[in-house]
């Protein structure tokens, strides 16, 4: 029987009563107390995670920086390198999640295994400098030909490396947790408060802890890797998954890594719905890999750290407000409608506003007022529209019982665009000062982006047409590939023709 993770539409109530208002999904039931506690520790986890996610890609781009790093290798190391790696093994761990079994779930056992190594490295980046200095002094003869700096970024970078890996066992299945653990009616406002913490966390970082990024470059990564242990380590011991049904067959119902090759690849891939996905996602992502630029370009229009911090965390911290208003008209209008108009948005008025700096060049205390409005005023609505698209959109559209591995699919197209986009980025801004003769380069990012976010607006619109045609609001269901085991018998999905096998009522375990 298909394990759909499912609850009823409408949570009874016992003869308690309001106050004793069951909760299901699955196996699991809670109470309005112990829903409570479930939501916190999420939510705790959740921002621990994203403070630790928004550490390492906002302070290392400085620290390259300051060792005289090329963008070309900035580019690489935190960007293409660690996509490399998610391209290859996301895939491997979310097949096998959707089909672990074990007294711990099938999620978190990936989690709590891989914690103590991703904290270690994560210290270790922060004192990778100081042991590349350190060896370049004991190993003077054999890294003559390296300069101190040099030695530095290959350590620093060698420990992301690692880091990465690591992080990608976390990166892969915390996302599909939600999915199993939160019952159904009531996931699209839980991930509006997800956002909303992982928003206030960001904004809590750049407010408080960005400006002594220079100075307190050690401090910064331990006080994060303690953080990460208690967040996440305290998380896996007070949330419980369910029981689940035999793991799938593959699709041709034998065994071994080919089979499980054709099955990711015939199911995730079945459908031009999926191809837009994941094209839309790629192009996002190629619009993305500027970010680690991102902080020169503001320096660049004449703000300082403190000012950049403030900037930054007023774009968080107004996001984190307006998205529970966007998850509200997800609910409502549904997240395609609401992830269409953010793209609009972000296209036709955030970009061309940032395009400005490149025709105007007003005094310092000028230029600060002009982001704090260009940030509050249209990039923290437009991401908060878009912010409803990854998860709340691939909740809604991939199927729930192998959310993993279509998540994994996303994610390996997200990968691919960023290991171009990684080089191609930097490629972009070094060739640009070659034709320009100048360093001040940093002004053309938004001329990238939009050339990205084009593609990224069509693509949408074409996935919202093809949902329509797969029933769209009354009768969407994923559409798979005939022979897909696990569905009800007779109702498989056969390419284009989009038939529900899920229109009936859902099947629970």
């Amino acid at each position: 029987m298909e394990n759909t993770l499912d609850v009823p539409p409408n949570p009874h109530r016992s003869t308690a009563g309001a106050q004793s208002r069951i909760y299901h999904c699955g196996t699991l039931t809670y109470t309005r107390q112990q829903l409570a506690k479930l939501f916190f520790w999420l939510l705790w986890g959740d921002f621990c995670f994203i403070l630790m996610e928004t550490v390492v890609p906002s302070i290392l781009p400085l620290k390259f920086k300051a060792l005289g790093t090329p963008d070309t290798s900035i580019g690489l190391i935190m960007v293409t390198i660690p996509m490399l790696l998610n391209t290859v093994f996301n895939p491997v761990i979310s097949f096998r999640s959707d089909r672990f079994r074990s007294r711990w779930g099938r999620r978190i056992p990936f989690i709590l295994c891989t914690l103590p190594l991703l904290v270690f490295c994560l210290i270790a980046i922060g004192y990778a400098d100081s042991f590349g200095f350190w060896l370049h002094r004991v190993m003077g003869a054999a890294l003559a030909r390296f300069s101190p700096n040099q030695v530095a970024t290959c350590a620093i970078g060698a420990f992301m490396i690692f880091f990465s890996f690591f992080n990608t066992f976390v990166n892969s299945v915390f996302w599909y947790l939600f999915n199993d653990v939160v019952p159904q009616n009531l996931l699209a406002r839980f991930m509006s408060w997800q956002r909303t913490v992982s928003q206030v966390s960001t904004s809590l970082y750049y407010l408080l802890i960005f400006r002594f990024a220079g100075t307190h470059f050690h401090a910064i990564f331990i006080g994060t890797g303690i953080i990460y242990v208690l967040g996440f380590g305290l998380m896996c011991f007070n949330v419980k998954e369910g029981e689940y049904p035999p793991a799938p067959e593959n699709l041709n119902g034998k065994s071994g890594l080919f089979s499980a090759i054709k099955t990711f690849g015939a199911e995730c891939h079945s459908h031009s719905l999926y191809w837009y996905t994941f094209l839309s996602t790629t192009f996002a992502s190629l619009a993305l890999c500027i970010t680690p630029f991102m902080y020169f370009f503001y320096q660049e229009t004449g703000l300082n750290l403190d000012q950049i911090g403030f900037v930054l965390g007023s774009i968080s911290i107004t996001s984190a407000i307006l998205i529970l208003g966007s998850g509200w008209l997800a609910d409502r209008y549904h997240p395609f409608r609401v992830v269409i108009a953010g793209y609009t948005m972000q296209l036709f008025l955030v970009l061309p506003a940032t395009s400005i700096w490149l025709f105007w060049h007003p005094a310092s205390g000028m230029v600060f007022k002009a982001w704090l409005i260009i940030s509050i005023g249209l990039t923290a609505p437009a991401a908060a529209l878009i912010g409803v698209c990854d998860p709340p959109l691939l909740m809604r559209i991939f199927s729930r019982e192998r959310y993993g591995q279509f998540c994994a699919a996303n994610a390996m197209w997200r990968s691919a665009g960023a290991i171009v986009g990684g080089w191609l980025a930097g490629f972009f801004l070094v060739t640009l000062k070659h034709y320009t003769g100048t360093t001040a380069v940093y002004r053309y990012i938004p001329v990238w982006q939009i050339a990205c976010y084009i593609p990224v607006l069509y693509c949408t619109i074409k996935q919202f047409q093809y949902w329509k045609s797969c029933g769209g609001d009354r009768a969407y269901a994923p559409p798979l590939p005939e022979g897909w085991q696990g569905g009800e018998p007779g109702s498989s999905i056969i390419n284009e023709k989009c038939r529900s096998r899920e229109a009936a009522a859902p099947l629970e375990y």
